[in-house]
């Protein structure tokens, strides 16, 4: 995860509101939803909110944080939405309406959660490591193999590019990867960033933390 800095709604949904005060998600017509996706999309750089894999509008949708079920006057709120992949089992169609004690609006998920380069995710806490295993993120191999090697793939690629080889990581200098961590902070013309970059920043941190 990578913490989301909710911005303003889009005036499309003021409107829409202003209009509708009794009014649910459920009641938001489809172009409108789009909207909402958009600018959830552009505010998050292109990158689903839990698993930080690239989306578009089109195979991505809008999650709620606080669930439909649970916060029924929280519907339209658009502090409460982001977007999510279209993946099956996991991130927003993973997890279903349970509660998440870990969402991408703390700041504390980017702490929270420890990556590591062979794809795998750790919780450091016990709100983390449920939040983890609800959006099936990938902490064993066997729970999620498609995302861990997709993103261990990823991850590869970044460093790649970059002429790091992941074995070789350890062995860089503290400034080299102070600026290996901003550069994948910043995002491209488009605004968005490299797939899955905040997993790398994740392990970047971890060695610039060492003593």
């Amino acid at each position: 995860m990578r913490k989301i800095d909710k911005g303003m709604e889009p005036p499309s949904l003021t409107r829409f509101k202003h209009s509708n005060k009794t009014s649910r998600y459920q009641d938001l017509p489809p172009d409108e939803r789009r909207l909402v996706r958009a600018s959830c999309i552009s505010e998050q750089y292109g990158l689903c909110a839990y698993c930080c894999q690239s989306i578009t509008i089109d195979d991505a949708h809008n999650e709620h944080i606080e669930a439909q079920d649970h916060a029924p006057n929280r519907t339209l709120d658009f502090s409460n939405i982001v977007a999510s992949c279209q993946r099956p089992h996991q991130c927003g169609h993973g997890r279903g309406t349970r509660v998440l004690p870990l969402t991408p609006l703390m700041g504390e998920c980017e702490s929270e959660l420890k990556f590591y380069l062979s794809g795998l995710v750790e919780g450091k806490t016990e709100r983390a490591k449920v939040s983890i295993q609800t959006l099936n993120l990938g902490h064993t191999e066997q729970s999620n193999k498609g995302l861990v090697g997709k993103r261990k793939a990823m991850v590869d690629a970044l460093m790649f590019s970059q002429s790091v080889l992941p074995e070789d990581l350890q062995f860089e200098d503290e400034e080299f990867l102070s600026l290996l961590l901003e550069d994948l902070k910043v995002p491209d013309a488009a605004q968005c960033l490299q797939p899955f970059s905040p997993v790398l920043v994740n392990v970047i941190q971890q060695f610039l933390a060492q003593p």
